[in-house]
């Protein structure tokens, strides 16, 4: 990346700016922002979009969300206005930011299970408790009926793949939406970093995912 102010605007798009102080977030040892992982996920959401005939019906949420629900319903339920119904999608996915740490967490619709991945190998109950507890609220307020959730599961894939830093939670992170986005299973690892953050951040800025 070329010398510059780090406030030029290198891409707009999906309402998100990206400046060159957050395409730096992508270069080795750096934590990704909520702008970077933010605009990824619309990049998921719009390949669905100009696909959708190739592709499961996915949403994705912003980072804020999972801040807002922690709040209460109340703060998410305008959230899926532009989704409509979002039990007509398969993967409905949200990055979740712990305070110093990126995870993912998916709302599988499809197999009916909340699923959490996180680079460290942690699990987080309350977390998948909460996002299934949303689910009923949101069956409840958009569907009028009460959501059966006596067949849902909590899930977490094994083996998740994991970080062996303190850095790459954001990359592990996107990489987490971007292959639960397609159903596929967790097939990369630590050594694939280097490479997934220059794809990363050639897909931004051409915007569109390779």
């Amino acid at each position: 990346m070329a010398p510059g102010p780090e406030r030029e605007k290198l891409v707009s798009a999906f309402n998100v700016d990206i400046c060159k102080h957050d395409i730096w977030t992508l270069k080795p040892g750096c934590w990704l922002n909520d702008e970077i992982i933010n605009f990824y996920g619309e990049l998921i959401r719009k390949r669905y979009l100009d696909q959708p005939d190739k592709y499961p019906k996915v949403w994705v949420f912003n980072t804020f969300f999972y801040g807002r629900l922690q709040q209460g319903y109340s703060n998410v339920r305008r959230w899926t206005k532009k989704a409509n119904d979002i039990f007509t999608y398969d993967y409905v996915i949200v990055p979740v930011h712990l305070g110093n740490h990126w995870v993912c967490a998916v709302m599988n619709i499809k197999d009916k299970r909340i699923e959490y991945m996180d680079s460290l190998l942690g699990r987080n109950p309350q977390c998948q408790k909460l996002l299934l507890d949303y689910l009923k609220q949101e069956c409840l307020d958009k569907r009028k009926q009460e959501l059966d959730t006596s067949d849902w599961t909590m899930y977490t894939p094994k083996p998740t793949p994991n970080q062996e830093n303190s850095f790459d939670c954001g990359v592990f992170t996107c990489m987490f939406m971007e292959f639960r986005s397609r159903g596929q299973d967790l097939t990369f690892s630590q050594s694939d970093m280097p490479y997934l953050r220059q794809r990363i951040c050639l897909e931004i800025l051409e915007t569109k995912l390779l």
